[in-house]
């Protein structure tokens, strides 16, 4: 059985995507979507339960979001709490 790489809903044609993390059971990634509406960058998170793919946390447009800002952030606040290593990309209990 073939398994869609982004299991996004049927109203949306996937165009790209990456992959923040991904596991067995668990999806969160970035995709490029077209719909009627037209095009959007999405931010997903699907937990597979009973061998299907469910949107868990989010299904979110954000390409209106500051990215570079975001990214500085995101590094400072590694530094600051010195979130580097093992643990900070750690993935939640599944």
């Amino acid at each position: 059985m073939s398994e869609v790489k982004y299991p996004v809903s049927q109203t949306f044609t996937v165009l790209d995507g990456y992959d923040i993390y991904r596991s067995s059971n668990l999806i969160v990634a970035l995709v490029v979507v077209q719909s009627q509406f037209g095009k959007d960058l999405r931010l997903y998170r699907w937990m597979k339960r009973n061998d299907q793919w469910k949107v868990d946390l989010c299904r979110m447009g954000v390409g209106r979001w500051k990215w570079n800002e975001i990214a500085t952030k995101a590094n400072e606040f590694i530094e600051k709490y010195s979130l580097k290593g093992s643990q900070a990309a750690a993935p939640e209990s599944e």
